[in-house]
């Protein structure tokens, strides 16, 4: 129903809805105050909500079916990955303004996004171009691209930032990146089409 839902952790039960626009897809905290950052892919935007008070407080026209949402660690900018227009859109997070659309390479159809834990990098899987996009976040450039498995969808960072990881939903499996020599190191083998991965500390 175009909502964004929101649940308290600690009894499991709903405390509300936002509304948002259809097809909402993407979520991301800003670390500094907590606005929800929600991309809705038809319409083309961003709603940043307030869960607290249960409302949206801006939408953020980007364009190109926003698929995902990450933030700078200081909160200062948002990133969304808009797959049919092939750029990362820039969101000025104080503003809640859009500052620029970073293209990516031809053939680019970015997913996922995760950031680098010093926010100086971005790293986006850009679906059917088949790498790993590399965003120099002070610049707003792309540094460079990293092949990867066919069709990276989700991506993620391991707790040490030292390895990304990208689930490739038509070769069927798991590409391992070293992210300071920017090579693949090999692949694991899934199940068919996998689409998000996470990653999570061991215990000690």
């Amino acid at each position: 129903d175009a909502s964004a839902l929101i649940v308290d952790l600690g009894s499991g039960q709903s405390r509300g809805k936002v509304k948002v626009s259809e097809e909402p897809e993407g979520v991301g905290v800003n670390p500094q105050n907590g606005e929800v950052y929600v991309t809705c892919e038809e319409k083309g935007e961003v709603f940043a909500i307030d869960p607290d008070q249960q409302r949206v407080v801006a939408t953020i026209e980007t364009g190109g079916r926003p698929r995902s949402i990450a933030f700078l660690p200081d909160g200062s900018r948002a990133y969304a990955a808009c797959e049919n227009g092939g750029y990362v859109a820039v969101i000025d997070a104080a503003s809640h303004k859009l500052l620029s659309k970073i293209q990516l390479p031809t053939g680019s159809l970015p997913m996922g996004t995760v950031m680098a834990r010093d926010g100086k990098e971005l790293y986006v899987s850009t679906g059917r171009g088949n790498t790993v996009a590399v965003i120099d976040t002070e610049k707003n450039a792309v540094a460079t691209t990293i092949p990867v498995g066919n069709r990276a969808w989700g991506i993620a960072l391991d707790p040490s930032g030292s390895k990304l990881y990208t689930a490739n939903g038509a070769s069927n499996d798991v590409s391992v990146i070293d992210v300071k020599s920017r090579k693949e190191l090999r692949r694991i083998k899934a199940g068919d089409g996998p689409w998000g991965i996470a990653t999570v500390s061991p215990s000690k």
